[in-house]
């Protein structure tokens, strides 16, 4: 008789959710060597290649694509089981406060809260959503026990969820850029505003802000109406866009990460959930 082993199915996951065998590696305490050696094995196991790696990017192959879902449910039903008798079936939450960020979650934030509440010791959740610097605020004042945000320069603290890629986005393609470049972002302090200016500022592109508006959907709307250009995570990049990688300068990756004052098997669910709705 064979068995998977669970320590390389969540090494699989990890690598899948990070895009990276280093940031999967951080996240589990262990080395890029480690991981690697854990994904090879549970292939070997499987007989199928689950990963297909390239120096610039590790993508899912038909066959890993097939197991990802399999495999998350391998680990949900691992994790809800340890759950429930460390707890010795204690009684459900009756309410978990979230904030999350704009930019961490985007349109699937739906996703995220039917997950939690698919847990059944999670029976009401109540959500905030806003700027990554304004849920911050949220979670520091005590007004949530847990908030996932977009991490800026000047905190390092908080559990790594995932990294986000940042790619422009636009109406059209093939603009001129000798009249500089005109900016869509969110109001206030916003560290996806504050890549794009400085990527513009060090590409000696010049640039205004055209729009800022309160929310990522109104930033979707007024790049869909022509009025700029913005940068979004593969969460929020709206459909119909045209992607503008090759005409303006690279954005750097960014940290989703999770702050949290609930216990680790809640914690636990709520970095699971989040990750499997994206």
């Amino acid at each position: 008789m064979r068995d998977l082993d669970l320590t390389q199915i969540r090494a699989f996951v990890a690598a899948v959710d990070f895009r990276s065998f280093t940031a999967a590696g951080e996240a589990l305490g262990a080395t890029q060597s480690a991981i690697s050696v854990r994904i090879d094995k549970l292939e070997r196991a499987l007989g199928a290649r689950l990963l297909s790696r390239t120096p610039r990017n590790l993508g899912l192959t038909a066959a890993g694509q097939a197991f990802l879902g399999r495999a998350r449910e391998i680990l949900r039903l691992n994790d809800l089981t340890l759950d429930e008798m460390n707890t010795g079936g204690a009684a459900p939450m009756a309410r978990l406060r979230l904030a999350v960020s704009d930019h961490a979650a985007g349109g699937r934030l739906a996703e995220i809260v039917k997950a939690l509440q698919a847990r059944q010791r999670l029976v009401e959740v109540e959500v905030v959503t806003g700027l990554s610097a304004e849920m911050r605020a949220v979670f520091d004042g005590g007004e949530a026990d847990a908030a996932i945000v977009r991490q800026d320069a000047s905190r390092r603290e908080g559990a790594l969820l995932l990294r986000q890629p940042l790619v422009w986005a636009g109406a059209t393609s093939g603009a001129n850029l000798a009249g500089g470049v005109d900016l869509v972002a969110l109001r206030g302090p916003c560290g996806v505003k504050a890549a794009m200016t400085k990527a513009l500022d060090q590409a000696g592109i010049s640039w205004r802000f055209s729009f800022q508006g309160g929310s990522v959907l109104s930033l979707q709307a007024a790049v869909r109406e022509g009025l700029g250009v913005s940068a979004f995570g593969p969460e929020t990049l709206p459909p119909g866009l045209q992607r503008r990688q090759g005409e303006l300068p690279p954005l750097p990756a960014g940290n989703i990460v999770l702050y949290s004052h609930a216990s680790a098997p809640v914690r636990d669910l709520i970095a699971q959930a989040f990750r499997t709705g994206l």
